[in-house]
């Protein structure tokens, strides 16, 4: 037993290393992402950052879009697990808790935050699918977290609508010196939300949605409730 031990020890030393080189490289190509353009950002640079050789990277990456692509999937995954839905929590709160980690997230992740926004128009179709998945899940979570049907053609068109404005509301906040608080924040988003579902009510096709705005105004009202208390 003791000499199987030791005998799959070095394989597993090194898959470590292996995990933690790469680990690092990623760290380095996320901060210099956050700090300059992508275009400005060489492999020698992302290398000298990390302190490893420029042949690594290729071997862990292929190339420097592979390693931005690996830096939008780590941000996304973490904006993800923003709309991850507690057991047992009620609706409006996982709402604002939500949108709330999600903005939190940006505010301490502005550089990539703001590449992220912008990475949806990026030349490189594979890179601006990234963020554009990010996109479909959050709003996926959200629909059903209403109770709504994401794949309903209104809905669909209510979620475009809304990643439309809260990206670039964000990118506006991301850049005000002087930035609205993040919960008053959150309760803008919200109040966005009714407004943009009140607005497919009248059409064709549009599901019910007297529960939706009931629970997207008691989310909202959470924060009035907490500013009178």
């Amino acid at each position: 037993m003791v000499k199987d031990a030791e005998l799959t020890r070095p394989a597993t030393t090194r898959s470590q290393q292996k995990a933690a080189t790469r680990d690092r490289m990623l760290a380095a190509a996320s901060e210099l992402f956050a700090e300059h353009d992508y275009a400005d950002v060489t492999i020698a640079d992302i290398a000298t950052r990390a302190g490893v050789a420029h042949g690594l990277l290729f071997h862990h990456f292929s190339n420097k879009q592979g390693i931005y692509r690996a830096v939008l999937d780590g941000v996304v995954a973490q904006m993800d697990s923003a709309f991850t839905t507690p057991v047992g929590a009620d609706t409006p709160t996982v709402i604002r808790a939500a949108l709330r980690t999600h903005l939190s997230y940006l505010a301490t992740h502005r550089g990539v935050a703001l590449r992220l926004i912008v990475g949806r128009r990026h030349p490189d179709p594979t890179v601006a699918a990234v963020s554009e998945r990010g996109r479909t899940r959050a709003l996926t979570a959200l629909a059903e977290s209403l109770g709504l049907d994401p794949t309903n053609k209104l809905m669909q068109f209510v979620g475009a609508t809304l990643v439309a404005a809260f990206d670039e509301a964000s990118s506006w906040w991301l850049n005000d010196p002087d930035p609205i608080p993040v919960d008053a924040l959150v309760t803008s988003f919200i109040e966005l939300g009714i407004g943009a579902l009140k607005g497919v009510q009248h059409l064709e096709g549009c599901p019910d949605l007297h529960g939706p705005l009931a629970t997207l105004s008691s989310a909202a009202a959470m924060d009035h409730r907490k500013r009178t208390t």
